[in-house]
């Protein structure tokens, strides 16, 4: 991590403020049970570690653990647009903008909808590269998996729990300051939104 609150920035944020990584966290992340899995995309820019979960994927190294991780019982894996330092490009496909690496994603699973997790991350970074894009988009879990062995799914299957401990491990410490971004307080809340957000999702599906 690089010490500081990742936010999202809403279209009323001026009024009601930003969405810390912590408020998604809190309340998107923290409760899962195990045997819930929630597959996370956050095309958006400084958005590497932007859920703060525990254990990001570093090529060549395998799983690192942050230094003062927040152990959960749920499957919940994020793929960022690009790292925490980095913006995430916008792009113009079929005459549709979007983002670069949503794009660059949804063509990695149209050529290989069953991929081992290395193969996926390769043609992801692939499709990046062969459109000039330098930003590197990162995975970052709940749980520490082998990849090697794992065919990703946005949906089926999940992780077990493999955590010993919830919450923050006995001990942990900081070893670097946390630098926190002032936010505007006010507005219905995140909450409020995401209760909102879902009342609209239901309300289409009986629709259709």
């Amino acid at each position: 991590a690089d010490g500081y609150d990742e936010t999202i920035l809403p279209c009323d944020f001026k009024r009601t403020g930003q969405i810390t990584d912590d408020d998604l966290f809190k309340i998107v992340v923290k409760d899962l049970p195990e045997g819930c899995k929630l597959t996370a995309i956050m095309d958006c820019c400084h958005s590497g570690t932007g859920l703060d979960l525990p254990f990001n994927y570093v090529q060549g190294r395998g799983w690192q653990c942050e230094e003062v991780p927040f152990h959960t019982r749920g499957d919940v894996q994020m793929f960022s647009g690009c790292e925490d330092d980095q913006c995430s490009a916008d792009t113009v496909q079929n005459y549709q903008a979007g983002g670069a690496m949503t794009n660059a994603f949804l063509q990695a699973l149209a050529d290989n909808p069953m991929p081992l997790y290395p193969d996926f991350l390769a043609a992801l970074h692939r499709n990046l590269n062969r459109k000039g894009h330098r930003q590197r988009p990162q995975l970052s879990s709940t749980q520490r998996f082998d990849l090697r062995d794992r065919v990703f799914h946005v949906t089926e299957g999940f992780v077990p729990n493999h955590n010993t401990t919830f919450g923050v491990p006995p001990g942990a410490r900081r070893t670097k300051p946390v630098r926190r971004r002032k936010r505007r307080s006010g507005g219905m809340g995140l909450e409020g939104m995401m209760a909102a957000g879902m009342g609209v999702g239901i309300l289409s599906a009986f629709m259709r």
